[in-house]
């Protein structure tokens, strides 16, 4: 018969294996891991083989316009809504580590202006609720601030989010944006301006700023207050 001490022990045990369990579940509820990702992969795989078949290829083999990361972007004037419809074949393209908010999760915040008229960053992107989709770049509201959640560090890029998002992001084109005429598409960040933006790597704290127009119709500094311990 087992003692009163091993029994406690026992009990113990038990109990945290409980509540480890509860916690693991509750984690993967909230983080909504990609559940059934592989599956819509595989359909729109199929579907482009099916289509590539019946058109018969083309001398080049491959379309750039419709490449992996081209399907789904937004070329429309803003506000731009997230496109999910494409987004597992971006997704794919880009390898973007998987999620995780435990060991890497940093935070930048983004701030879009056209013409003079500041565009929203809207909530839910990366995150498709339908499919139970969760990219490891994503938004969860409309304050502008990119959640950066991966397994690993990973050098998250700016334009790797407008991909994730679904609008057109080069550096002369912003959705129906394009540079020309005194018109032009700057990138600052923390105050400072980046040329090379779309392979901008976005670091903690980043506060950034892109806006498109004439010169001086569009601030340069992002004064986003971060919420503490964030």
């Amino acid at each position: 018969m087992a003692s009163r001490a091993e029994e406690k022990k026992r009990l113990r045990e038990e109990r945290e294996a409980r509540e480890r369990e509860e916690r693991e579940a509750a984690a993967r509820r909230k983080r909504l891991i990609q559940i059934g990702t592989g599956a819509a992969v595989v359909v729109v795989a199929a579907i482009i083989a099916v289509v590539a078949l019946s058109s018969g290829g083309s001398s080049s083999g491959k379309n750039p316009r419709t490449g992996p990361l081209v399907r789904g972007l937004q070329i429309s004037a803003g506000p731009w809504p997230p496109e999910y419809s494409q987004l597992p074949q971006r997704l794919t393209a880009m390898q973007l580590p998987q999620t995780s908010d435990v060991i890497f999760h940093i935070h930048a915040n983004m701030a879009i202006y056209t013409d003079g008229k500041r565009q929203t960053v809207p909530a839910q992107v990366g995150i498709d609720q339908t499919h139970q989709l969760l990219a490891s770049l994503h938004t969860h509201d409309t304050s502008g601030t990119i959640h950066m959640e991966a397994v690993q560090p990973y050098p998250f890029k700016l334009g790797q989010f407008f991909n994730v998002w679904g609008v057109k992001f080069t550096q002369t084109q912003l959705g129906a944006y394009l540079v020309g005429n005194g018109l032009v598409l700057q990138v600052w960040v923390n105050g400072k301006q980046v040329k090379s933006f779309v392979n901008y790597v976005m670091k903690p704290h980043d506060r950034i700023v892109v806006g498109f127009g004439k010169p001086g119709s569009f601030p340069t500094k992002n004064n986003f207050k971060f919420p503490a311990g964030e």
